[in-house]
């Protein structure tokens, strides 16, 4: 019997592990990362965190505001790529950046990097698409100009 309670048990957590799993999201499940649009839109709030850090914009659309959302890296990834939270990103503010749309089509996306307004260019997400996106970044938003650092 003891054997039995001892399965039964080593099962439940197996189950709640792989659940556990499955909460966390591989980025591809969610966004196309072939492909690197621009977006330029004024801040409007950030939810910085972990797993994940969200920013939110609104632009003008035919005269009416759309809100847009963005999902990235954890606070931690995001000061490592050179963003100070407190300090880089200012509410209000217009800021140009580059990320990998929804596939759902909704007016989201995967932040895949971002010009501040000192000039930096900043790349997150240690995949393929960053050097795509500094240079989407470089000729569409410095005109061809090198980013400087």
């Amino acid at each position: 019997m003891n054997v039995l309670k001892q399965a039964a048990m080593a099962m439940a957590l197996t189950m709640a592990s792989v659940g556990l799993a499955e909460a966390h999201h591989a980025d591809n499940s969610q966004f196309n990362a072939n492909s690197n649009l621009v977006f330029t839109g004024v801040l409007s709030r950030m939810a910085i965190g972990n797993p994940h850090s969200y920013v939110y914009f609104t632009r003008m659309v035919n005269g009416k505001e759309q809100p847009w959302a963005f999902e990235t890296e954890a606070v931690h990834a995001l000061e490592r790529a050179g963003l100070s939270v407190r300090s880089s990103l200012q509410i209000g503010e217009t800021y140009s950046l580059v990320y990998s749309p929804a596939l759902d089509g909704s007016d989201s996306g995967l932040m895949t990097a971002i010009k501040l307004k000192d000039g930096r260019v900043l790349a997150f997400l240690a995949k393929n698409n960053v050097d795509t996106a500094n240079k989407l970044l470089t000729e569409k938003l410095l005109n061809g100009t090198p980013n400087p650092q």
